[in-house]
């Protein structure tokens, strides 16, 4: 048990999802989600190295499972991201630039991401899926445990996103580097919803391998989102868009509300007032 967890820690530390990219030039929004990423993924493995030691801290913190903290934070991610992009589709739809109804089309895609992290919509396509198979189901087939759905879904999810991004090209012109993060991050997250799933066929559920997967297929998915929120943000900040709130100032007297409010009706009886004030004196 001890050489496992060692060889578990070992390997985990070889794993490079990070590309050199200098702290400071990131978002302090998107940095944010950055650290909660590797506080979810570092959970998850300190919580497995341990044994589990607490059911409730398990149920949270499990990538593996649905309904817990991995879940809803991942559904968040998603449902910023298509907020992200629906404020710039408000901005630059025209009823008459056909290409145009494109954008409000990509944020429902992640928009409909936000809501199959809750409603594991996929899950339940996947099961209807089954039957394709050789007599209707997947017990004695290579993919006993997935089905097919990553290539009867995945398969045309992945082409249909590939089409979308390369029509909303044009918008794009002058932030290529939003393009890419919102590209790269997607391919980051289905590498691991396709690719890393797959591997579930193959390994033993909890196992020092099985560990692993699941480690790698959610952290890819989180981490990949996080990727496609920072360039969802980023194209929104190079058109003006910005998050700002002026600081209440502690200790300032409190501003009095006017006596009369600012139209041109009562403009005219404080300037009359005024008048009035400078003859008498």
């Amino acid at each position: 048990m001890v050489n496992m967890r060692r060889l578990l820690i070992s390997s985990v530390t070889r794993l490079s999802f990070w590309p050199s990219i200098s702290v400071r030039r990131i978002p302090a929004l998107i940095l944010i989600f950055f650290l909660i990423d590797v506080a979810l993924g570092l959970g998850y493995i300190v919580n497995e190295l341990f044994g589990r030691p607490y059911d409730k801290l398990t149920l949270l913190l499990d990538l593996s499972r649905e309904s817990n903290l991995p879940t809803w934070y991942s559904s968040t991610q998603w449902f910023c991201v298509a907020i992200f992009l629906g404020l710039f589709a408000c901005s630059n739809f025209r009823l008459a630039q056909r290409r145009s109804w494109l954008l409000p089309l990509i944020s429902l895609l992640f928009l409909a991401l936000s809501v199959d992290e809750v409603a594991r919509i996929h899950e339940w396509l996947g099961e209807k899926t089954d039957i394709l198979l050789p007599g209707g189901s997947r017990t004695n087939t290579m993919v006993p445990e997935t089905g097919i759905w990553m290539l009867v879904i995945g398969g045309p999810f992945l082409a249909a996103f590939v089409w979308l991004i390369f029509s909303i090209r044009p918008y794009f012109q002058g932030n290529r580097n939003a393009l890419i993060k919102l590209f790269v991050g997607m391919l980051i997250t289905l590498s691991g919803a396709l690719g890393f799933e797959t591997l579930t066929n193959f390994v033993v559920p909890g196992s020092m391998y099985g560990i692993l997967r699941v480690f790698s297929e959610e952290f890819c998915e989180i981490v990949g989102g996080t990727v496609v929120l920072w360039g969802s943000y980023e194209l929104l900040l190079a058109h003006g868009f910005a998050l700002s709130l002026a600081p209440v100032v502690l200790g300032s007297p409190a501003q009095k509300p006017s006596l009369y409010p600012t139209t041109p009706n009562n403009s005219k009886r404080k300037r009359a007032l005024s008048n009035g004030r400078t003859r008498a004196a």
